[in-house]
């Protein structure tokens, strides 16, 4: 996002989509008439002038049905929310069918071309592992490749990975990324690359664990104790992490990740801290709207981190509790964590 952007407050960001969409609305009868080609560029030329680092792109049709329009962040996570926030709130379209995000090709091996060059998935091998939580994964070329077209390449690799993985996918289940010449012992297994997709789910779910099913019954807590540097008083803290929370990892409706830090530095505080975070997970869990991954003690301060779908309504529920339970040292806080990074600095 770029700097300019970064800095409206999100009624600045919601009134440029809506004078985006309202503009679009205007101009769609005249803009259907023209060729596809055409359409793109000229509704990109006009978001460009709205909102920094999206895009939209369609596919041909020849018949009657409404042309599908993608909503693209090109990958980029941080403009994730804006996207979603772009698409929810687009008004209803008349010859167009909006969705967010591209999304995985069907088709079974494709190749592409650079210039004399050519590059088919069948040609690009793809070995994974677990990556804190995310799937990391090695690529590695399965034939003889010109050496001023190396990082062609590899280039050709990222955006082929793009296509049969989806946007999202590749941009929040897959970490690590790295061209091999050779795998490395923490491959589980290799595949190519258009197999890679369901290889891919299948690990997700089976050996990650990650199901998207909330959990049911008492939860499993591990309990850490993490040191830092120095050995002086509140350089370590207590880190209780929600095992069960690991289900619904990285699920798309619970990308916020908010921290509520209480005061906690004698036991009626700890206990009060404990109680309220509790009554507020079991609130947001029963819902499925939010689920309590982890807490941290140190320094006299209780923290709990949750994550949550509307990010709002969180919000507005959490500082009501604390409200209701007339605390005044609170501090709250949120950021768009859609593959969990806090939840897995500490879990597994």
């Amino acid at each position: 996002m770029s700097g300019d952007q970064a800095e409206l407050s999100p009624a600045e960001l919601a009134e440029r989509i809506d004078s985006f969409w309202f503009r679009f609305r205007e101009g769609e009868t005249e803009l259907i008439r023209k060729p596809v080609r055409e359409q793109v560029e000229e509704i990109n030329e006009v978001l460009d002038a709205c909102l920094d680092g999206l895009a939209l792109e369609m596919s041909a049709n020849d018949g009657d049905d409404p042309i599908d329009m993608i909503a693209t962040a090109h990958g980029a996570k941080e403009r994730f929310p804006l996207l979603m926030d772009f698409v929810k709130r687009a008004p209803p379209l008349a010859h167009y069918r909006l969705s967010a995000f591209r999304t995985r090709t069907d088709e079974p091996d494709f190749p592409m071309r650079m210039g004399n060059f050519e590059l088919a998935t069948s040609d690009i091998l793809i070995g994974h592992f677990a990556d804190e939580g995310q799937v990391g994964i090695e690529v590695m070329f399965d034939r003889e490749l010109p050496s001023d077209m190396q990082d062609h390449a590899r280039n050709m690799a990222f955006i082929m990975l793009d296509h049969v993985l989806g946007e999202y996918d590749f941009a929040i289940k897959v970490g690590a990324v790295d061209f091999v010449g050779g795998f490395s012992g923490e491959v589980v297994h290799s595949t190519p690359l258009h197999q890679f997709g369901t290889v891919l789910d299948s690990f997700w779910t089976g050996d990650l664990g990650h199901t998207g099913l909330f959990p049911s019954g008492e939860d499993n807590w591990t309990t850490l104790t993490i040191a830092f540097e120095g050995d002086g008083e509140g350089n370590h803290a207590i880190v209780s992490v929600n095992d069960g929370a690991n289900a619904v990892a990285a699920r798309p409706d619970l990308g916020h990740a908010v921290e509520l830090r209480l005061p906690a530095h004698d036991h009626a505080t700890l206990d009060a801290a404990r109680d309220l975070q509790d009554q507020i997970a079991t609130r947001l869990e029963v819902q499925h709207a939010g689920i309590l991954s982890h807490t941290i003690l140190r320094n006299g301060e209780r923290m709990a981190n949750y994550y949550v779908g509307d990010l709002p309504a969180a919000l507005e529920l959490i500082q009501g509790s604390v409200r209701n339970a007339f605390l005044a040292e609170v501090g709250l806080n949120s950021e768009f964590d859609p593959s969990w990074a806090r939840y897995f600095e500490f879990a597994g």
